[in-house]
C-alpha cells in the first residue's frame, strides 16, 4: 500500500514569537528531525508551507496552501490535492519526539472503512500526527468553503478510528514515557522543556 506523508511547515507562531519549525531542538532543526522520521516510513514525503524560500533546504517537494491562511486545514487540504496516494499520514513540524515506529503503529491500525486514524493521548485527539484518506477531500473542501476551521468540525464529518496509547507498541515497551512522542512546541516554555527532554534522553528508549 502506498503513501504520502505530509508535513505541516506550520503557520504564523503568534505564540512562541518566532518561526518554530526551524527552532533547533539537540542541535538539529525541528522539521528535519520530522522529517527523518517520515523519510524512514516513506520516501514520498511533501512539505506544505507558503514560504518556499526557508525550507529549500530540506530538499523536498514543496507545496502551497490552496486556500491561504486557514490553519490545519488548509494544509491538509493542499496536501491531499497534491498527493498522488489514496493514503497520506499528515504530521506537525512541532513535534520533535516522534518516531518512525510510532507512525508505522497508526499506519498498522488503518481500515478499509475509515477514513482517518487519529491517535488519542492523554484524552486528546492528536490529529496532526494521523492517517487521512483521500476519500474526505470533498468534506474537507466543504468545510474550508464555510470557513469552519477547526479541526474537530471536520472529524465530525468523517469516519474516524481513533487509536489509544495502549494500541501502540512503543506504549507497552516504554510506557513512562510513551507520551513524549506526542509533546508539541506551541510557546518559549515549551521550547525550553523539549530542550530539557532531549537533554535528559526522556523519550528514548524504544
Amino acid at each position: 500500500m502506498e503513501w504520502t506523508m505530509l508535513l505541516l511547515a506550520g503557520g504564523k507562531s503568534s505564540r512562541m514569537g518566532v518561526n518554530k519549525a526551524l527552532l533547533t531542538v539537540g542541535g538539529v532543526v525541528n522539521i528535519s528531525r520530522v522529517a527523518s522520521e517520515l523519510k524512514k516510513v516513506s520516501e514520498n514525503i511533501m512539505v506544505i508551507t507558503n514560504t518556499f524560500e526557508e525550507y529549500h533546504f530540506l530538499q523536498l517537494p514543496l507545496i502551497p496552501d490552496l486556500h491561504k491562511d486557514q490553519g490545519p486545514l488548509g494544509g491538509l487540504h493542499a496536501g491531499m490535492t497534491s498527493s498522488k496516494t489514496e493514503l497520506q499520514f499528515l504530521a506537525a513540524c512541532d513535534m520533535p519526539f516522534v518516531s518512525a515506529a510510532a507512525i508505522k503503529d497508526i499506519i498498522t491500525h488503518y481500515e478499509p472503512g475509515f477514513d482517518a486514524v487519529i491517535p488519542e493521548i492523554n484524552g486528546r485527539l492528536q490529529p496532526l500526527f494521523a492517517v487521512y484518506h483521500k476519500r474526505c477531500l470533498p468534506v474537507l473542501t466543504e468545510c474550508l468553503l464555510k470557513h469552519e476551521l477547526k479541526m474537530s468540525l471536520f472529524l465530525e464529518k468523517i469516519s474516524v478510528k481513533i487509536m489509544k496509547e495502549t494500541d501502540f507498541t512503543l506504549y507497552h515497551e516504554n510506557p513512562e514515557h510513551f507520551h513524549y512522542l506526542f509533546f508539541n512546541m506551541n510557546t518559549r516554555e515549551d521550547y525550553q522543556e523539549a530542550d530539557y527532554i532531549d537533554q535528559t534522553e526522556l523519550y528514548k528508549g524504544w
